[in-house]
C-alpha cells in the first residue's frame, strides 16, 4: 500500500497509514501459516479516516480501505467489524418531505421499535435520512444512510461479540505488538455467505422506511443503492469506501445539513486497485471523514486503547465518537475551490461533481431539522 498520506498534513491519515501497513503485513504473516502462498492487501481510499469502533482500530483496521486477501483457507479477518452500510436516493413525484416533523419521525421509530423485523439505527453515528432537492432540475428526492442493525451485535450478528454463533472459531495471531483476529474455516465461508444476502436486505430496509415517508405524500419514481461497506466478494471487505467503474456516478456526503455531491468517478488516478482475484475498480470515498485536531498517539495495552490521552475499553459498543479531539474533516463545500475534497484529492481520485442535493431537512443523530426553505416545500 502506499506510504504517505493521500491527504497532506491529516492528522488521521498520517497515523493510520503506517498502522495500515503493519497489519498488512501481520495478516499476510498469519494467513501464511494456514497456506504458504496466501497473499492480501489493504488500499486506502482519499478519505481514510478514524473509524469510531475501538476495536476496529485495535485489530488493525480504520475506515475508508478496502482489505483484499487470498487463501486456500476459509478465513474472514473479524476487525473489520463487517456490517452492510448503503447509500440510497429516492427520486420522487412531488416534495414528500412537506409532512415531516420531528412528532412523524418518532412515530415511525416507535413503530419500528415494537417489531420484531426491523430496528432503528439514524440515532447513532453519521446515519440519516434526508428531504433533498436536486439543484440541476429541482427533482425532489430522500437520501438514507445506514446499515442493518438487525445482524450486529445479536447471537445471529456478524459483528465480533464474545459468546455469538462465530467467536469460537476465531483465532488470534500477534506480531511486531500488533495483532489480527481471524475467523477460520467453515463458518468463515458461512460468514460472507451472510454478509452478501444482507446486501439487498438493507436495501429493502430503506425502500420499505422510504414508502412510508412519502405515503399520502409522493410517488416513488426511481431510486438508486450503493454499497460502501459491504463484503465485494468472499475474501475482500470494503470499510467505508466505493468501489466504483470509471464513469460511475456516486453520491458523496459531507457534514450534517451541508450538500451532498454527485461525484462522477474518472479513470487515470492513483485509486486505480486490481484485486486480488483480478477484478479493477476504482476505490473513491463516500464522505469527507472524521480526523483529530492534533497528531495521533495510540498506545495498546491489557484491552485498553489509549487514544490522544484518553483510554477506552477494546470491547464491542465502545467508541472514539466521544474523543474530545475527533472531528468531522473540513473542507470548502463549493466542488469548484482549492480547499475542497476534490481538488486535494483530483490526482489520486480523479472526476468531477455532476450535480448538487440540497438538503432541505433531516433526521440524524441530531433529531429532525429543517435545514432550508425551497420554493415549493
Amino acid at each position: 500500500m502506499r506510504s504517505r498520506e493521500i491527504l497532506p498534513g491529516d492528522p488521521a491519515q498520517k497515523f493510520l497509514i503506517p498502522h495500515l501497513e503493519k497489519t498488512e503485513r501481520v495478516l499476510r504473516s498469519a494467513l501464511r501459516k494456514m497456506d504458504p502462498e496466501a497473499e492480501c492487501k489493504i488500499t486506502p481510499a482519499a478519505d481514510l479516516c478514524v473509524p469510531h469502533d475501538v476495536i476496529r482500530i485495535a485489530g488493525g483496521f480504520a475506515t475508508g480501505c478496502l482489505v483484499d486477501w487470498q487463501c486456500a483457507v476459509p478465513i474472514i479477518p473479524v476487525d473489520t467489524t463487517v456490517n452492510i452500510d448503503t447509500s440510497s436516493i429516492f427520486w420522487l413525484s412531488d416534495h414528500a418531505a412537506d409532512t415531516w416533523t420531528a412528532q412523524r419521525f418518532d412515530e415511525l421509530r416507535a413503530i419500528i421499535d415494537q417489531s420484531s423485523s426491523y430496528e432503528w439505527n439514524f440515532h447513532k453515528g453519521n446515519h440519516f435520512i434526508a428531504g433533498v432537492v436536486r439543484e440541476s432540475d429541482g427533482q425532489p428526492g430522500i437520501v438514507i444512510h445506514s446499515n442493518e442493525k438487525e445482524f450486529k451485535y445479536q447471537y445471529n450478528g456478524l459483528m465480533p461479540v464474545p459468546g455469538n454463533w462465530f467467536m469460537d472459531d476465531v483465532v488470534v495471531h500477534e506480531q511486531d505488538d500488533h495483532y489480527v483476529r481471524l475467523l477460520v474455516g467453515p463458518k468463515a465461508t458461512l460468514f460472507a455467505q451472510i454478509a452478501l444476502d444482507l446486501e439487498p436486505f438493507n436495501i429493502n430496509r430503506h425502500r420499505f422506511l422510504a414508502t412510508l415517508l412519502t405515503e399520502g405524500g409522493a410517488h416513488i419514481q426511481d431510486e438508486y443503492h450503493k454499497q460502501h461497506y459491504y463484503m465485494p466478494s468472499s475474501t475482500a471487505v470494503a470499510i467505508g469506501c466505493y468501489l466504483c467503474q470509471p464513469g460511475e456516478v456516486v453520491p458523496v456526503f459531507s457534514k450534517p445539513g451541508a450538500d451532498i455531491h454527485l461525484f462522477e468517478c474518472h479513470d487515470g488516478g492513483q485509486n486505480q486497485i486490481l484485486c486480488l482475484n483480478g477484478e479493477r475498480s476504482l476505490i473513491v470515498p463516500h464522505g469527507w471523514g472524521k480526523t483529530f485536531a492534533n497528531d495521533l498517539l495510540v498506545t495498546r495495552g491489557e484491552k485498553i486503547l489509549n487514544v490522544n490521552g484518553v483510554s477506552f475499553e477494546v470491547a464491542p459498543k465502545v467508541t472514539l465518537g466521544a474523543h474530545p479531539d475527533l472531528m468531522v474533516r473540513a473542507f470548502s463545500e463549493d466542488p469548484g475551490d482549492p480547499q475542497s475534497l476534490y481538488a486535494k484529492m483530483r490526482e489520486h481520485t480523479p472526476g468531477r461533481v455532476v450535480d448538487r442535493l440540497h438538503q432541505v431537512s433531516s433526521y440524524s443523530k441530531a433529531g429532525y431539522v429543517r435545514h432550508r426553505a425551497v420554493t415549493g416545500w
